[in-house]
């Protein structure tokens, strides 16, 4: 399961930092890579939340905590930057 979560949130990852929206009129690619940005804000948390026990246990290793993190911090950090690259006007 923490596989499959880890996989979408690559998906998402791609979707929310690669697409580029064409400008500032562009609103349908901001609010896309802005809800690839937020599900992978969610799919961080709860991968976070997955592997938490397993790794508190001892049965995964603590660099399963990693790649959750990392799409959350991402997910945070992209939606931090459209908010400022595209204000609403």
């Amino acid at each position: 399961m923490l596989v499959l979560v880890d996989l979408l949130g690559c998906y998402l990852g791609y979707g929310a930092l690669f697409i580029r929206p064409g400008g500032a009129w562009d609103a349908a690619a901001i609010e896309g890579i802005a809800a690839a940005a937020v599900f992978l804000c969610v799919l961080g948390a709860l991968g976070l939340l997955l592997s938490y026990v397993p790794v508190r246990r001892g049965t995964l290793a603590r660099w399963w905590l990693l790649p959750p993190a990392v799409f959350l911090l991402l997910g945070i950090a992209r939606l931090v930057h459209i908010e400022y690259a595209y204000p609403v006007s």
